[in-house]
């Protein structure tokens, strides 16, 4: 049976397509882009953080010796210490306990145990990671805009199928000597087809990882309203009673931990499952137990899947997340979503779907502008003002995020003022400059794409060379020293400044474009009207 689809379907789906991509797209760049940078956000944090520059030693890694030195300064009344693994991209022993008054948290040499001050800074895993997800708006109201966006996006992606007439076509299309207003299409089709199945997979994931922010009454119906029990099941967190007796002097948690590995081990043969996450509980106390996770697995996609909490005494099972269709299918989800597992090429590949999103994004918000300039000699205030939005939520957050950088490497350290650390002044930079880029294109119109373009590419040099300045790990000198992450990320940073330019180049030559095209309408309209 032959299915066909109207012209008046296609059309609806052409203005559903057109009209929801013009409300949301300024809200998905900033997400796809921040998304992109979120997948390296360790090696961002290891380059913004010099002192995390240092070799990974796992294998010499011991809990029980972690423990001790905790007990020894500070920690011997606690009743909660929390420990995670150093690992290729997080090199330190990030440790701490709870106190009466908060918890005492900090990274740790994991050879010496001794602790590591690192560079005050939120760095990626703080600033552009949550920013992806929650736009740093308060009271929650960045998950719903995100979350909107992500189902508008799946929208798009349904409607943009059915308005293609030829989507294989549209595939190898691109042709970047035609007018602008055509290679824009161009691009515009070619990124959005390109990495299609991230594009689908992006949204998706995301809304079911926050569903219980979207939908807090789905999994509370399944424990009756209790969410305290909701908690401990999904989190294997033991119901324990403390027994008023102090703790012995030593637990063996290496031992207990390399128990619960084999378990994970036997119930999923030929995997090497290895905790990265560890939470003594009652960790003063005669009944002390440990909740042991493998959030994100080196070699499985499923984040999360393995948790188990057993006794530190005798080495009882007392709470195992259990393997369900349910608990395994969203595992898998959040893993797909986070891509924390150890495979560079399907973190690149990741990182390549995310541009495109941001490349499909920005060449379908410059369409449109093209699209409504061409029907009329004087722009409407319609599209003065989505493209001064467009361009610094583009171009801006771009130059933005550059800046953020450059002022990692130039904020002294221990700076303070105005109630703030340091970390809030790279912060303050970063909105600053963002700001600037909206007042900018306010005042410069079209011409901001262009100008900004040009401030991109020297911004991406110098946080190359402030790097340079500030620890000596030039791209030379990094990749003696093994350093992949550093000298990568100025790699990055160096071709980004060149297509920044060839952006530069391109966009300058549309202006002349323009302008030709403009002076021949302006002498064609004197010759039909000629002055008296």
């Amino acid at each position: 049976m032959k299915i066909t689809i109207s012209d008046d379907f296609r059309a609806s789906m052409n203005w559903l397509h057109t009209w929801a991509g013009v409300a949301v797209s300024c809200f998905l760049f900033m997400v796809f882009w921040m998304g992109s940078l979120a997948i390296y956000d360790r090696e961002i944090d290891q380059w913004m953080k010099p002192e995390l520059r240092v070799e990974a030693s796992a294998e010499t890694f011991s809990y029980d010796r972690v423990v001790a030195d905790l007990k020894a300064n500070g920690a011997a009344d606690s009743p909660r210490i929390f420990i995670s693994t150093p690992s290729e991209r997080d090199p330190l022993v990030f440790a701490g306990y709870q106190t009466e008054d908060g918890f005492e948290r900090g990274y740790y040499d994991p050879v010496s145990m001794q602790p590591v001050e690192l560079t005050e800074s939120f760095a990626g895993t703080s600033f552009f990671y949550p920013f992806h997800y929650s736009l740093h708006l308060p009271a929650g109201i960045g998950y719903w805009i995100v979350g909107f966006s992500a189902m508008s996006m799946l929208v798009l992606i349904v409607s943009g199928i059915f308005i293609h007439r030829k989507i294989v076509q549209d595939f190898f299309t691109f042709r970047p000597k035609k007018a602008a207003r055509r290679s824009t299409l161009d691009l515009h089709n070619m990124s959005s087809l390109m990495a299609l199945p991230l594009h689908i997979l992006f949204p998706l994931t995301g809304l079911m990882i926050f569903f219980s922010i979207y939908l807090p009454w789905s999994s509370s119906v399944v424990f009756d309203g209790d969410e305290d029990r909701k908690f401990e099941e999904a989190f294997a967190i033991a119901a324990v009673e403390p027994s008023g007796d102090p703790a012995p002097t030593a637990f063996a948690i290496d031992q207990r931990i390399a128990d619960v590995e084999a378990r994970w081990a036997a119930r999923a043969p030929g995997s090497q499952p290895k905790a990265d996450s560890v939470n003594i509980q009652l960790a003063n106390d005669a009944n002390a137990y440990l909740t042991v996770r493998e959030v994100f697995p080196s070699r499985a996609v499923s984040m999360n899947k393995n948790v188990t909490s057993v006794s530190l005494a005798d080495g009882e099972i007392l709470s195992d997340v259990g393997d369900g269709p349910a608990k395994s299918s969203y595992a898998w989800l959040a893993g797909a979503h986070f891509i924390q597992f150890d495979s560079w090429a399907l973190r690149a590949l990741y990182f390549a779907g995310g541009l495109l999103g941001a490349l499909m994004i920005a060449s379908g918000l410059m369409f449109w502008i093209q699209s409504r300039i061409r029907k009329g000699a004087i722009e409407p205030r319609s599209v003065r003002i989505v493209r001064g939005l467009s361009i610094g939520s583009i171009s801006g957050i771009i130059l933005a995020s550059g800046a953020y950088l450059i002022a990692n490497r130039l904020i002294p350290a221990g700076s303070e003022g105005f109630g703030m650390g340091r970390a809030n002044f790279e912060v303050m930079f970063f909105y600053i400059v963002w700001i600037g880029t909206f007042v900018h294109a306010g005042f410069r119109g079209k011409f901001a794409w262009r100008e900004q373009c040009l401030v991109i590419a020297p911004t991406a040099v110098l946080a190359v060379a402030f790097n340079w300045v500030t620890t000596g790990d030039h791209p030379i000198v990094a990749a003696g020293q093994g350093l992949t992450q550093i000298w990568s990320m100025d790699l990055v940073l160096l071709a980004s400044a060149g297509v920044a330019l060839y952006a530069a180049s391109r966009l300058k030559v549309r202006a002349q474009d323009v302008g030709r095209a403009k002076k021949a309408l302006d002498d064609l309209s004197a010759q039909a009207f000629p002055a008296e």
